[in-house]
């Protein structure tokens, strides 16, 4: 692992609340229910995209005819009818509306009729990612004012409740519902997209339509569909173990748990898993009590984030292991690997959620039985808590057999973000959140998808820009081929390193966002370098970052002559003693703030860990950089966790990280 030691604290998952891995999204409404006709994302003060042909859908019996209308009170309506098919389901379209309203949405049957009343037509933005979206509005700054001053009766606002699936949904698991924004509703409303909408609506003065879908400490695979992870062809034995599990295939979480021992084995030593109580070293008593283990009063354990091993053991007569059904554990955090006797039995991540694992026939013996877990606590509490009596064993009649206590522990520090993450996770899995907060959106009308995630991907930052690249193609298949992107650019976080360059992945991951948008050619950047907080990777300035948000679709969305991202480098050639980098995108001039030349530019040899600072000077729309002593392979800027970065243009846009060869 690279990066500061704040990065270290961080291990990837640390942003989320946990909810039970296996949460289901519910099926359709019957297909001879009469109501309601339409899906759920058509109701009151919605708002529907306007400027091209408007995609409704909804259930009926099936056969049944559907004719859909859309107008004002006494105005002549536009329709278009469709046929439910053989599952009820119904899609219409209708064609392009100009912005306006509120209008009135009628689907009706020769038996049944909905309405959606007070819609409007704009523009409808779909904000995803993970916590630094989910952010609301009342801890953004100066909230009280912003809550207080928050009368747009135009922008509305749908927020998808957290939950996962283990296959794309039709329907949402919890209800949803468009509300206008008020002082009222605004404090929980997310508080990039709402400062957003309300930049676009200063813009273009047409209603706006905002559709928030986020998650905190998720991971990107977690909202790509199944086959665009299957395309980046890393993810392929890991889908396979979790469509195995997904059918109750106890072969799914052997592959899974194998594979993670193998991993294992390439990092640890021994096998802890398979040593019986009493034997092995290191392990430790662990105090009478089930709190997180950083109470404890154990000095090792008080700031303890990383794996640890836990054991305890049952002794069960004949019967009592004939009729075992399931493991209990009560709540884990954040993440486990469960052996009972040495053979691999569950894995879950969801910090403080309570574990149940079925028991297979013949796993548990008559006599001395182990059980076994590695537990990964990435941030805040950690451990197996709960109470004596949720660690036990149910029987086939609800009887439950308490483990013996107290347990065993062995704390093991290892690359917290290296450590394999069960595929059937819920911020860590894959697919799960992208079945159960994107698919049941359906082909619902989008000017824009706005991205903000890729703090919980850091470990693997080459990574994300084939990552990024598939989410989007994606999403373009269910909303539009001309689906535009919005993509945040992460801000710095955690205290400057100090004295010399270092390497970073977060550095990286800016770059590989920065790659994937400029290869895409419908996307645009917005770099949020200086809106960062060293001492929370939630930073408050969140009005900020939906201004750079707006300045890019300005580009991208309205057709202006301006540079969507601020400045970007071009390229850096070498002559003498100089090496100059050339800069396209800038808005009036480049200027350094703060100083009379930039600072933050490294020139470094090929190998990592041989970069220097080395002093630059303006020179109109380029930089100039004095090699001195020393290699000059390679030039970066910005190159850190958390960088201070004074180049500017006169738009007050940055220049976002970069690294480029010298020619």
């Amino acid at each position: 692992m690279t990066g500061n030691g704040s990065s270290r604290r961080y291990a990837g998952a640390a942003l989320g609340f946990g909810l039970a891995a296996l949460l289901l999204a519910p099926l359709p409404a019957p297909a001879d229910a009469p109501a309601p006709l339409l899906h759920p994302m058509f109701q009151d003060h919605g708002v529907l995209q306007h400027g091209r042909p408007v995609p409704v859908w909804g259930t009926a019996r099936p056969g049944e005819t559907v004719t859909v209308g859309i107008g004002q009170a006494g105005a002549a309506q536009t329709s278009a009818t469709a046929r439910a098919g053989r599952d009820g389901h119904w899609q219409a379209t209708l064609p392009a509306l100009a912005p306006g309203g509120p209008f009135t949405l009628t689907a009706r049957t020769a038996t049944a009729q909905q309405s959606a009343t007070d819609m409007l037509v704009g523009d409808v933005y779909f904000c995803a990612g993970q916590s630094n979206m989910e952010m609301q509005v009342h801890r953004s700054l100066d909230a009280w004012s912003e809550t207080g001053r928050a009368n747009h009766p135009h922008i509305r606002y749908l927020a998808v409740d957290k939950m996962v699936a283990d296959a794309p949904a039709y329907g949402f698991a919890q209800p949803v519902a468009w509300r206008a924004v008020t002082p009222q509703t605004v404090p929980d409303m997310s508080a990039v997209c709402y400062f957003f909408g309300r930049e676009m609506r200063k813009l273009t003065n047409v209603p706006v339509g905002l559709i928030a879908s986020a998650w905190g400490g998720s991971m990107i695979e977690a909202w790509m569909g199944t086959q665009d992870l299957r395309r980046q062809g890393d993810y392929a034995a890991a889908l396979d173990h979790q469509a195995r599990f997904v059918r109750g295939d106890v072969a799914g979480v052997r592959g899974f748990i194998t594979e993670w021992q193998d991993w294992w084995g390439r990092t640890g030593t021994g096998q802890p898993w398979a040593e019986p109580l009493g034997s092995g070293e290191g392990w430790r008593t662990a105090p009478a009590t089930f709190k997180p283990w950083e109470s404890w009063g154990v000095p090792e354990m008080a700031d303890y984030n990383g794996l640890a091993w836990m054991r305890a053991g049952v002794t069960l007569m004949p019967e009592q292991a004939r009729n075992a059904v399931a493991l209990r554990l009560g709540p884990v955090d954040d993440l486990d690997v469960t052996w009972v006797n040495g053979q691999p039995l569950g894995s879950q991540y969801g910090p403080g959620d309570p574990r149940r694992y079925p028991l297979p026939a013949g796993l548990l013996k008559p006599g001395e039985n182990t059980i076994t877990l590695a537990i990964l606590d990435g941030y805040g509490d950690g451990g197996l808590y709960g109470s004596a009596e949720a660690q036990a064993i149910e029987l086939a009649d609800g009887t439950l057999l308490p483990l013996r206590t107290p347990w065993e522990y062995k704390p093991t520090p290892v690359d917290t973000a290296a450590v394999p993450r069960a595929p059937w996770g819920t911020v860590d899995g894959l697919s799960r959140i992208h079945n159960a907060m994107v698919a049941p959106i359906g082909p619902y009308g989008l000017r824009a998808a706005i991205w903000y995630q890729g703090e919980s991907n850091w470990a693997r930052p080459e990574q994300y820009r084939s990552l990024l690249a598939g989410m989007m193609a994606g999403w373009r298949r269910q909303f539009g081929q001309d689906l535009p992107f919005l993509i945040v650019q992460l801000p710095e976080w955690g205290y400057p390193a100090a004295g010399k360059p270092v390497e970073s992945n977060w550095a990286r991951l800016r770059w590989s966002q920065r790659a994937a948008v400029d290869a895409d050619g419908n996307a645009a950047l917005a770099v949020s370098m200086g809106l960062g907080d060293w001492y929370d990777i939630h930073p408050a300035n969140k009005q900020g970052v939906a201004r750079r948000l707006a300045h890019a679709a300005r580009g991208l969305l309205l057709g202006q002559d301006v540079a969507p991202s601020g400045p970007l480098p071009l390229d850096a050639t070498r002559q003498g003693g100089t090496v100059t980098v050339r800069f396209t995108g800038i808005t009036g001039t480049l200027q350094s703030l703060s100083s009379h030349r930039p600072v933050g530019f490294e020139l470094c040899d090929a190998a990592p860990g041989t970069c220097r600072y080395v002093d630059a000077t303006l020179a109109g729309d380029n930089v100039a950089l004095a090699v001195g002593d020393g290699p000059a392979v390679r030039v970066r800027y910005c190159w850190a966790d958390s960088p201070v970065c004074t180049l500017y243009d006169e738009a007050r846009l940055p220049a976002g990280p970069f690294e480029l060869p010298v020619r």
